[in-house]
């Protein structure tokens, strides 16, 4: 389903079906691409280990990380494929880190100091590649655009979708009442996705039977 597609079903289930629209094009798509975003928000976002680099350069502290990263999940050396760190500041201690001037091999990455950024830990003195693997937002949807969440959500991102649209200033669209059930459903589907999601997730128990 594109997103095209969605804006059809929203007209058919609003009964907006009679132009001049109660709601434009244009902000349904809007709202389209809010829903999708916010999904991944409220749930654990995309999975992905394929976009996302550092670009370690010695005597270089400070890296940004991609504003559509909404939780790094581990780091690794891209050529090794040895881990690297990823340390909460207030977990520094524990780990026996500290920001004191000292150069050497990265040991960590860490996080939490400022917002999209991450720090490197001991000051680098080489230069390598670190591949992130995240849970990040999706891509901005327009008019036409596929999906990147997984099929069986797309539907429900009408229930945000109309939340947003029922509470527009507008005397003949507005349903404060209808609004505030989109969003008790919408709340409700997205923990019970969060639920399915982290099922999925939990890695696979192995069982050892042993002999008599």
């Amino acid at each position: 389903m594109t997103t095209t597609e969605l804006l059809a079903v929203f007209r058919q289930e609003a009964f907006d079906l009679e132009t001049p629209y109660l709601w434009s094009d244009a902000l349904i798509y809007t709202y389209i691409d809010e829903a999708q975003k916010q999904f991944c928000r409220d749930t654990y976002g995309i999975a992905d280990s394929k976009t996302f680099t550092i670009s370690i350069v010695a005597a270089t502290e400070w890296y940004t990380i991609d504003s559509r990263i909404l939780k790094l999940r581990d780091a690794v050396d891209a050529v090794t494929g040895l881990p690297v760190a990823l340390v909460a500041v207030e977990k520094m201690e524990d780990n026996e880190l500290r920001f004191d001037g000292t150069t050497g091999p990265l040991r960590a990455l860490i996080t939490g100091l400022e917002p999209h950024e991450v720090r490197a830990c001991p000051i680098p003195n080489q230069t390598k590649t670190v591949a992130l693997r995240t849970f990040r937002l999706p891509a901005t949807v327009t008019s036409g655009s596929s999906f990147e969440i997984d099929a069986q959500h797309i539907l429900y991102l009408l229930y945000w979708v109309k939340y947003r649209a029922y509470y527009v200033q507008d005397a003949d669209a507005r349903d404060e009442k209808k609004a505030e059930a989109n969003r008790v459903m919408w709340n409700t589907y997205c923990a019970a996705a969060k639920i399915e999601q982290s099922r999925a997730r939990r890695p696979v128990s192995t069982v050892t039977y042993g002999g008599i």
